[in-house]
């Protein structure tokens, strides 16, 4: 047991360097190729940060253990919102823009309920059904894209909080573009090799506990599993918060919770069908609730702004989410 725990604690090291590598190695080829930071920040970072749920769910699907997958991502998106952006705005206030409001944050409801809509229908997310939530979110991407090179780079100066790199260094790398751009893909590459030992691992591993404790693995993919895929949205944005960049933390919190239900669900459907348990229903129908309420915030107190007092409740609502989930 003991033995198993240690493997799990590395799968998670691994995960989070391979997506922290992933990241700074993805961005470094974007800026390189002249996109604009904003754009990086809501397209690449928001994969790469969900890299380490992707890949648990597509190993958890290939396995058989359909229960982890989507508890996996249901456990992720309800910690991006209530643990993550409720740390957050307890260390700082945070902004709520308004196309976060407008856009993102409709978009993000709309894509749980579509997911709930498709896996209800038969119990299970097809190929066919994968691929729909993965043209959606090729088209949520495509659209940030448009809209981000439209309104041009915002200019957020000092340090990028997802990449942690001085746009001064991606500068000074460009002087000698070819060897830039292979050490570039060699972080790439090592980065999803060690997602990939790392997802084996953690999924191994939890499932042998969860199978010798007699817990359900759906109790361990809301929990573990799925605060340890989340720790690098959860560092990022602490750090964030704390550097006082707080205008980007909300819509990349919102960003990947999209990415982790269109994404991180649809790519394991393309590979066999994942076997849905309508307990998951009342899971993700609190992200879509939650959601709203985070617009609400906007227009309650403090307008436009999630407060300290706000980012308390909803980290006092993780607490008994996880609670709850466990007793029963």
């Amino acid at each position: 047991m003991l033995l198993q725990l240690l493997l799990i604690i590395v799968g998670f090291s691994l995960l989070v360097w391979g997506a922290d590598l992933l990241v700074n190695g993805s961005s470094q080829i974007a800026a390189r190729v002249g996109l604009p930071d904003r754009v990086i920040g809501l397209t690449v970072v928001a994969v790469g940060t969900a890299m380490p749920e992707l890949v648990v769910s597509v190993v958890s699907a290939i396995d058989g253990h359909a229960d982890m997958a989507f508890g996996n991502v249901a456990g992720s998106c309800l910690a991006n919102l209530l643990l993550i952006l409720g740390m957050s705005a307890v260390i700082t206030q945070l902004p709520l823009a308004r196309h976060t409001q407008r856009f993102e944050i409709p978009v993000s409801v709309a894509s749980v309920l579509l997911l709930m809509l498709l896996a209800n229908t038969d119990g299970q997310l097809t190929s066919f059904e994968g691929t729909a939530l993965l043209v959606v979110f090729v088209a949520f991407m495509s659209y940030t894209v448009f809209l981000g090179l439209r309104e041009g780079d915002s200019g957020h100066d000092d340090l990028d909080p997802e990449t942690q790199l001085e746009p001064r260094e991606l500068e000074d790398d460009t002087a000698d573009e070819p060897r830039g751009m292979l050490a570039s893909i060699a972080l790439v590459l090592f980065g999803i090799a060690l997602l990939k030992f790392g997802a084996d691992y953690v999924v191994d591993n939890s499932v042998s506990i969860a199978t010798a404790l007699g817990i359900s693995e759906r109790v361990i993919g809301i929990t573990v599993i799925a605060l340890g895929t989340c720790l690098p949205e959860l560092v990022t944005s602490v750090v964030a918060a704390f550097k006082g960049n707080t205008d980007i933390a909300v819509g990349n919190v919102v960003g990947s919770n999209i990415t982790n239900v269109l994404l991180v669900m649809g790519v394991p459907a393309l590979f066999s069908p994942v076997t849905y348990a309508a307990g998951y229903n009342l899971d993700f129908a609190l992200i879509a609730i939650f959601s709203i309420m985070l617009v609400g915030f906007a227009f309650v107190g403090t307008r436009h702004a999630m407060t300290r007092r706000e980012g308390v409740i909803f980290v006092f609502l993780y607490i008994i989410y996880i609670v709850t989930s466990a007793v029963l």
